[in-house]
């Protein structure tokens, strides 16, 4: 399965990338109101990465090799994000990689849009964070949230998230570090009532899945926080200089 650079959930992900707004409203009040139907399909890609993820075999894919060619845009192209919280303080996240998808892909990862867009790594504490950007092919935080889920399942795994420690962090975490999800968005304020409404039930669903998936043994304080994250500053040239934190579960 892994071969075919998918798996069940990535194909349901993708699903919801082609719908409509409507639609995309629909399934996320679905999952909210049967939560356990997004965890069941959450363990099954874990466990199928699980399955399929053995020691010396190459099935995480790094899409760059140095740092000039890191890619974080639409965002930054250095190796700092600059978050301000509700409170107005900044904080510095540290990114140990740009693009890469967790599981092999025909694609290049910042072109095919289904891995993660940076790993980053937040001072003073072992929260590996797992960084998604807005793409062409998401227009919601609800698609951007499943992406960020999936992202977790395939990395989580052991065999995997000793890769990233190796390839991508550089062994400079704790082996039980904790899983932050960063969703960093260039879509502005909700514009209309369904926007709104999806904006609201997706912070709902990420607080949600973060209780239930914490009653699973094996991701007992494995997943931090959840944070929708837009930009707040620009440079003369237009580029982001700072994000906003809007919510965080």
């Amino acid at each position: 399965m892994l071969e075919s650079g998918t798996t069940p959930f990535r194909e349901r992900y993708l699903r919801a990338s082609e719908l409509g707004l409507e639609a995309q409203l629909k399934e996320c009040t679905e999952y909210l109101q049967h939560p356990e139907v997004l965890v069941t399909e959450f363990l099954e890609s874990y466990y199928l990465v699980e399955r399929e993820s053995h020691p010396g075999e190459e099935t995480m894919r790094r899409a760059v090799e140095n740092v000039e060619e890191m890619v974080l845009e639409p965002f930054f192209d250095s190796l700092q994000l600059f978050i301000e919280d509700d409170a107005g303080q900044m904080e510095r996240l540290l990114c140990a990689g740009g693009a890469f998808d967790p599981i092999p892909a025909e694609q290049h990862p910042a072109l095919g849009h289904q891995g993660l867009d940076y790993v980053g790594m937040r001072g003073g504490s072992a929260h590996i964070v797992l960084g998604v950007t807005t793409n062409p092919g998401e227009q919601t935080p609800f698609q951007m949230l499943l992406r960020g889920f999936n992202c977790f399942a395939e990395v989580a795994p052991p065999f995997q998230l000793a890769r990233l420690r190796s390839r991508v962090i550089r062994d400079r975490i704790d082996p039980d570090a904790v899983f932050d999800l960063q969703l960093a968005s260039t879509l502005g304020e909700p514009r209309n009532p369904d926007q709104t409404s999806l904006f609201e039930l997706t912070r709902d669903l990420a607080d949600v899945f973060t209780t239930r998936i914490a009653a699973h043994d094996q991701f007992e304080g494995t997943l931090g926080r959840i944070e929708y994250l837009d930009c707040v500053e620009h440079d003369e040239g237009g580029s982001p200089t700072a994000l906003r934190l809007r919510w965080r579960v």
